[in-house]
């Protein structure tokens, strides 16, 4: 694992210096946000419950990519952001994925995102099921950005992988019941969000 919680406190820091710096002006970031196929890319895994919706530009985080998912009376948007990876010191990946992380999560989110709601991926899970290296989540109550497009919920993974750049992934949606949580905390296959929850892999 590249990332320690450490890095992230370092990286909050760091954001509250360059909050009202676009994405683009960054100067020295290690990822920037992927304008073609070419520079990076994902396979999408498009479900029977999942459709492509077209997103409005929104102030607060670019979409790559959206689908709408909907089953019965649950339903909920799936969207993308893909970051390339220009390239950089490789001692300072970890800090350079944990700064991008908070501030993109704080961005979709619209506030200040406590960092005890993010948790680590094994990494194994992640090159197994993602072909990537290594990935964190988090899920946000009530987001209040434009980019959460009025949902109560949003569940926000990042996934990275070495040379070709950062997914960042949220399921965004109003009731409980599209994850599927019972009262011991266990979260079965058949729930929606399990059902969609191997939606893309990086390429090789």
């Amino acid at each position: 694992m590249f990332v320690s919680k450490k890095s992230l406190l370092v990286a909050s820091a760091l954001f509250m210096l360059i909050q009202s710096v676009c994405f683009a002006d960054i100067m020295g970031s290690r990822f920037k946000i992927a304008e073609s196929e070419e520079e990076f890319d994902v396979t999408y895994c498009v479900t029977p419950w999942m459709k492509i919706k077209e997103v409005e530009p929104n102030e607060s985080l670019a979409v790559t990519q959206a689908f709408e998912i909907s089953a019965g009376d649950l339903d909920a948007e799936l969207y993308y952001t893909l970051f390339t990876d220009v390239g950089g010191d490789e001692d300072s990946l970890g800090l350079d994925y944990a700064m991008w992380v908070y501030i993109c999560i704080n961005n979709a989110a619209g506030y200040d995102v406590d960092l005890d709601s993010l948790s680590w991926y094994n990494d194994s899970d992640v090159q197994d099921e993602f072909n990537g290296d290594f990935g964190c989540t988090g899920t946000i109550p009530y987001p209040v950005s434009d980019y959460a497009n009025g949902h109560n919920w949003m569940m926000t993974d990042f996934f990275y992988k070495h040379g070709q750049g950062l997914v960042m992934r949220s399921f965004l949606f109003d009731d409980l019941a599209f994850i599927g949580l019972t009262e011991d905390s266990f979260v079965p296959e058949k729930s929606l969000w399990m059902a969609n929850f191997h939606s893309f892999e990086f390429m090789d």
